[in-house]
């Protein structure tokens, strides 16, 4: 589970790739493509930047379809007004990247949408500081879920009740990856430098057909961590931006 400097060097690579597929269906995702068509797109990109293809089975989820957590179906048309849920990876020399966006088909998020989406990025940005040397990952899980349960509460989601069932969170927030997307690793050792987790927030709202995951690749270092994605566009401003520059 403690990647040398080549192991991560290669998995920045992989994830270099991925930014790269990711890039490309910002420029083609429009209200009427296919969710296969889009995931053709993502494999067209990796195959030419010497990737042996995905990583994993690809998420490619228009609307509702994303609140099917392993949904990989890949055959519905994207609608003007859904969001799409796209988890994939691109694989570069045995070592995985394992990343998720969620971005509007028609190039704008509504005014629900990024508060919801903004709201999955805040608990991403405060799970991620969590991640250094020392923590430990069933102690980080519950962490991330009060964090989450705040964000649930302010936008209405949940209520008291809800927060004494615990029934809200549909996976865990970071998991081991590297050979494997979801590599060996104990979840009662303490973390350490050379660690990679990913950190993978979600909000499914099956009554909206509304499903919102963000997740990336990082590293445990000395200091605390490196994120292997941070040239990836997250921010919804970015992600609207780089959309409609066509």
């Amino acid at each position: 589970t403690v990647k040398s400097p080549l192991e991560i060097s290669t998995m920045q690579e992989a994830c270099n790739i991925t930014n790269h597929g990711f890039r490309r269906i910002l420029d083609k995702t429009r209200p009427g493509v296919w969710e296969y068509e889009l995931e053709a797109e993502y494999l067209h990109e990796f195959v030419r930047r010497r990737s042996r293809g995905f990583a994993y089975t690809p998420i490619i989820a228009s609307g509702a379809n994303a609140c099917v957590l392993h949904y990989v179906d890949n055959n519905q048309q994207c609608n003007d007004g859904d969001l799409l849920l796209m988890d994939v990876g691109a694989e570069y020399g045995n070592y995985n990247a394992d990343m998720t966006r969620t971005i509007p088909v028609n190039g704008k998020f509504t005014e629900r949408q990024k508060a919801v989406y903004n709201a999955v990025l805040r608990v991403k940005n405060e799970a991620t500081k969590l991640l250094r040397p020392g923590t430990t990952i069933d102690a980080y899980h519950k962490e991330v879920g009060l964090i989450m349960q705040s964000e649930l509460l302010q936008l209405g989601l949940i209520d008291q009740t809800d927060i004494k069932n615990e029934n809200n969170f549909m996976h865990g927030t970071s998991h081991h990856i590297g050979l494997d997307v979801h590599d060996v690793g104990s979840f009662y050792k303490p973390m350490e430098a050379g660690n990679v987790f990913t950190v993978e927030p979600g909000i499914y709202i099956k009554e909206e057909g509304l499903g919102i995951r963000i997740e990336d690749d990082i590293v445990i270092t000395e200091e605390g961590h490196q994120n292997l994605m941070s040239d990836i566009p997250i921010e919804a401003e970015e992600i609207e931006e780089l959309m409609n520059a066509k």
